[in-house]
């Protein structure tokens, strides 16, 4: 595939990083897709990203190949070819018990509100309600994220494994704008659930 090729599709393994403080230097926080013929295309450099819920899993993406501007990747390093690949879906091809997400849709900018609610297990939910009325049920943490006061977001469709215990819903994964001090304290919120799932 080349650059002046419209709609395509990649096949690989996703690889995204988190933040690590004992890292020297500007790290990748973002998600690429390493495929078999030794070429990396780099999908999203939001460490909030949906993709990184497909970390290390072998994935099927439809999108299109783009020259980005200003800064970004130049190598990959190990003699990968690099490439910069805009997503428009992304699926994985194998869906397993653990996985969190089975499907990704392409970027949207909505404008809305979030707000707080129980399932009917009890559990705390988080809901974005756009300005048009239509309810989505929220997977993330937004970074940044205030319940009850209008913002616009970018927001991703997507889908989660199917399952017989809970209802049917619309989801989202929502990234709100926000500021370092909002990043650094969703980095610090994200570490402590993961260590407590651990």
């Amino acid at each position: 595939m080349n650059d002046q090729e419209k709609e395509g599709q990649l096949e690989g393994i996703v690889q995204a990083s988190r933040y690590d403080p004992s890292a020297q230097g500007k790290q990748f926080l973002g998600a690429a897709i390493e495929c078999s013929e030794r070429k990396v295309w780099v999908i999203d450099y939001d460490e909030q990203s949906p993709f990184h819920a497909f970390t290390g899993r072998q994935v099927v993406a439809s999108g299109e190949p783009y020259q980005p501007e200003g800064q970004h990747l130049i190598d990959w390093g190990g003699g990968k070819k690099l490439g910069h690949f805009r997503v428009s879906t992304m699926r994985l091809k194998q869906v397993t018990a653990d996985a969190k997400l089975v499907e990704v849709g392409a970027a949207q900018e909505l404008s809305g509100l979030f707000q707080r609610g129980m399932s009917e297990s009890g559990d705390s939910t988080l809901s974005f309600v756009t300005d048009e009325g239509d309810t989505f049920l929220v997977l993330n943490h937004p970074a940044g994220m205030t319940v009850g006061r209008r913002v616009e977001v970018r927001a991703y469709p997507v889908q989660r494994p199917p399952s017989n215990s809970r209802p049917a819903a619309r989801y989202l994964w929502v990234i709100c704008p926000c500021s370092a001090a909002d990043i650094w304290e969703w980095r610090r919120d994200v570490t402590n659930m993961r260590n407590r799932n651990d």
